[in-house]
C-alpha cells in the first residue's frame, strides 16, 4: 500500500495494491492473457502459501512476475519469472521492522530505476535524503510513542492514514498486535468519520499518520471532530526534506512513519509483559509463523480451476 502510488507515477500505468488472497482468487482469474498484467509478489521467506499462489494464478494468465524476497531460493523465486533479493540481516524473532522497511527501499529503488530519468533521480535523492533526516524524526517520535504507551488505559489503537500513510497505519496496527498483543486497526481518515466516530469510550487512542498530502485538509477536519469527542489524539507528521515537492514528501512518507508507532508497540509489550506473537502460546505455533494457521503448507489452488467465465468449477483442497 505505501508503494501503490510511486508506482503508478514510475511505471505510468494502473497499478493495485492489494492482498494476495484477493489477487490470486478474484482479480486474477478475471484476466485474459492478451490483456497484458504484471504482478509484483512479496514476501520475505517467499514461502507463503498466498503470496505462491498468486504468482501460479499471474503466471496462469501469462502475466510478467517479479518476486521481491530474502530467499533466493524459496519457492516464491522459483514460481516468479524474475527475483530481486533484500537482504537482511538474521535477528531473533520479532515483529518485522526490517523486513517491512527492506521491501519499500527494493520497491522503491525498482520504482526509481524503472521511471523517467527526472522521476527516478528524484526518488532516489530523497532516499538519501530520507537517511540523514531519520536520526532526528526517530528521536522524537520514539519519545512519542513511549509517552502515548505509558498514558493511555484502554486497550487499541486507531491508527488513521490515506495514500502512502495507509500502509504505514496498517504496518503500525500490525506491530501493535504483534507485540502487545491487544486490539489494533487501521483506518482511512475519511472512513473513520463514517465509523471510529461512533465509538465508545470517547478516550479510544488514535494516532494519525500524515505527510501533509493530498487529505490534508480532511485530515484538520478529523483532527478537530476527534478532539470534540474527547479522543486520546496523536499525530506524525513526515516534512520531508527542504524543498521537496508534496508528492514527493507523500511517496517518501512510508520510510518515516513507523517509528513512533514501532516504539509504542515495544513499549506496551514491555508494561503488559507480553512477548513478540504470544510467545506462539496458547495453541500456537512457530513452526511456518503459526502452526495451525498454515501460512505456509495452506493448501494452494491449481491453475486455471476457478470458477469464472471460461473456467473450471472450483475444486475441493
Amino acid at each position: 500500500m505505501g508503494l501503490e502510488l510511486t508506482f503508478r507515477w514510475s511505471l505510468g500505468i494502473p497499478v493495485r495494491a492489494c492482498d494476495s488472497m484477493s489477487a490470486a482468487r478474484y482479480l486474477l482469474p478475471e484476466r485474459r492473457p492478451e490483456e497484458g498484467l504484471g504482478l509484483v509478489a512479496i514476501s520475505v521467506s517467499g514461502e507463503v502459501a498466498r503470496t505462491v499462489e498468486a504468482v501460479e494464478a499471474a503466471e496462469d494468465v501469462g502475466a510478467v512476475t517479479l518476486a521481491l524476497t530474502a530467499n533466493p531460493e524459496s519457492t516464491l523465486a522459483s514460481k516468479a519469472g524474475q527475483s530481486l533479493v533484500i537482504d537482511l540481516p538474521d535477528l531473533p524473532t520479532a515483529p518485522g521492522l526490517l523486513s517491512h522497511l527492506g521491501t519499500l527501499m527494493a520497491g522503491f529503488a525498482y520504482a526509481a530505476v524503472r521511471a523517467r530519468e527526472e522521476l527516478g533521480q528524484a526518488l532516489i535523492q530523497a532516499i538519501w535524503e530520507t537517511a540523514s533526516l531519520l536520526e532526528e524524526w526517530i528521536s522524537a517520535e520514539v519519545e512519542q510513542g513511549i509517552v502515548l504507551a505509558q498514558e493511555i488505559q484502554e486497550r487499541g489503537m486507531v491508527y488513521l492514514g490515506s495514500g502512502p500513510a495507509a500502509g504505514a497505519a496498517n504496518f503500525a496496527a500490525a506491530k501493535l498486535i504483534e507485540a502487545a498483543a491487544e486490539p489494533a486497526w487501521a483506518r482511512d481518515v475519511e472512513e473513520w468519520a463514517h465509523l471510529d466516530y461512533f465509538c465508545d469510550p470517547a478516550s479510544m487512542p488514535t494516532w494519525l499518520l500524515s505527510a501533509g498530502g493530498r487529505c490534508a485538509s480532511r485530515e484538520v477536519e478529523v483532527e478537530a471532530a476527534a478532539q470534540a469527542l474527547g479522543r486520546r489524539w496523536a499525530c506524525s507528521r513526515w516534512e520531508g526534506g527542504r524543498g521537496w515537492p508534496g508528492w514527493l514528501r507523500e511517496a517518501i512518507s512510508p520510510l518515516a512513519l513507523w517509528a513512533g508507532p514501532t516504539a509504542l508497540a515495544a513499549q506496551r509489550a514491555d508494561l503488559l509483559g507480553e512477548h513478540p506473537f504470544r510467545g506462539f502460546g496458547g495453541g500456537r505455533e512457530a513452526r511456518e509463523g503459526g502452526g495451525a494457521s498454515r501460512i505456509r503448507s495452506s493448501w494452494r489452488l491449481p491453475p486455471a480451476k476457478l470458477e469464472s467465465p471460461g473456467r473450471g468449477e472450483l475444486p475441493e483442497p
